[in-house]
This record gives structure tokens, sequence and C-alpha cells, in this order.
């Protein structure tokens, strides 16, 4: 195939602007690396527009911020078209969103944003000011990396990693409490999070009606950790987030159980 040469020398001088468009190879053959590259490409401003190295270290056409929390918009530039599957864009939320958002780029519609092939996002999956990587598969965005997955029927959100469930099951035994979560394919919550699902939801402690197991490595010789009633450390007893006591594993205790998200 017959080739272009552009010989030592060519430039683009001062604010001059330059359009190459040439059917054939082109080959800049100078006798130096300095004279063998183009230099001074700006950030792509249209679709067919050159990139340099650093746009895309950057990803200059592909980054963009987004404003909303349950119909994300977000522009590109330059803007693309339409979507096209493949397409991989990095977004920043200005805001943590709702659950089932959607995403608008461009103008070009509204998009579902989902997570594991199908799941839509949960209250939460995205926050404000934290980086995302989505994917368009041609009906949707999928977001790439790790996510998180609903909680199950039951259960909240008790934070980005875990769930809890809503309300405490009846008295057991800490060994036997302990098993039932188990076989429920949970396991016993343990002592921060059962602290940080209390103090994160306005409301919980009101779910709590007497003392509840939690797993603690704080669980002395011949005895177990029970949280949401008792003594708080000060003097004060009755119901509260960080309220509680060690007591025998026998003892039969409320409790409730946790699962990874």
């Amino acid at each position: 195939m017959r080739s272009a040469i552009l010989a030592a020398g060519f430039c683009l001088a001062g604010g001059a602007k330059a359009q190459l468009d040439v059917p054939v190879h082109l080959q800049l053959n100078g006798p130096v690396d300095a004279q063998r590259q183009v230099t001074g490409l700006a950030d792509p401003t249209e679709p067919g527009s050159g990139m340099s190295v650093d746009a895309v270290r950057a990803n200059a056409a592909t980054f963009a911020m987004s404003s909303g929390s349950q119909n994300l918009i977000a522009n590109l530039t330059p803007a693309p078209s339409g979507y096209t599957a493949g397409m991989v864009i990095t977004l920043v939320p200005d805001s943590t969103c709702s659950a089932g958002p959607t995403l608008n780029l461009n103008g070009n519609g509204p998009r579902s944003i989902l997570k594991n092939g199908t799941l839509p996002l949960d209250s939460a999956d995205l926050h404000a000011g934290e980086p995302v990587r989505l994917m368009y598969d041609g009906l949707d965005f999928q977001l790439i990396g790790a996510s998180t997955l609903p909680c199950p029927a039951g259960f909240h959100v008790g934070g980005r990693e875990y769930c809890i469930e809503d309300s405490s099951r009846s008295p057991l035994s800490f060994v036997v409490a302990m098993n039932d979560c188990i076989n429920h394919g949970g396991r016993l919550c343990s002592f921060a999070e059962w602290v940080h699902g209390c103090e994160a939801q306005t409301g919980f402690i009101g779910t709590v009606s007497d003392y509840e197991w939690v797993d603690c490595a704080a669980n002395n010789t011949g005895n177990a950790k029970r949280v949401g009633y008792g003594d708080d450390g000060s003097g004060n007893v009755g119901f509260g987030c960080r309220h509680g006591h060690h007591t025998a594993p026998a003892t039969p205790t409320r409790y409730r159980c946790c699962m990874s998200r």
C-alpha cells in the first residue's frame, strides 16, 4: 500500500490549525525523534478529533460529573451522538443515589444503572464524590467493579457491606442463637455491626424490646455480650445503642442476624 511521507520539518506553528485526511499510511521520517512526532494536540472537542496520550490518560473524552440522585444527568465532551454497546465512562456523582437510578448522558435518554447483570442499584450504592466506572451493554449501564447485593426480605441496609434484621428473634442461648443465624444464611451480628446499625438508623432503638446477643471479641471467659438495654457505663440504665453487659451464654436472650452484601 502506498504511504504519504511527511518530510522532517512538518509543524503546527503558533495557534495555526491543520487538518490531515489522507487515505494512506502517514509516516514521519525526520532524522531525530523530535521531528517524528505531532505535538500540541488539545483535548478533543469533536467526535472525530485526535487524542494525545495525556488526554487518554486523563479520560478527557469519557469523564463526567453527574447531578441528581434518582435521575442522574451527565455530559461528555465531545458529546456522543448516541449510546454504543461497549462504551465505558467514568462518572462522579454529586450526591448519594436513590434506589433504582437512571443515567441520561448528553440528552440521549435515561438508561437504568445495573449491577451484577440485572439488579438495579440500591440506595447509597453510589456516593457523592466517589468515582465509578460504567459500561453500556446495549440496553443499560452496568456498574463495573465490586458492588453490593440487595438485602433480603426482613433485613435492611446496616452499612455498605452488611444487612441487619428489621427486628429481633425470640430468646435463645448464645450458642443456639449463633447456629440459628448460620442456618438462615447469615451470622449473629457483631457488636460493631449492631451499634452502627442502631446509631445510623432513626427508629432502630424502637425495635429493641430487651437485651440482644452480639458476637463480640470482648466476650469474656464464661460470659457473652448482649446490648440494647442496661447500663451504658456511666450509671445510666435503660435502652440505648451502647447499653449492655456480659452474662452467662445459657441465658435465653433475643438476637438478630446480619449478613454480608
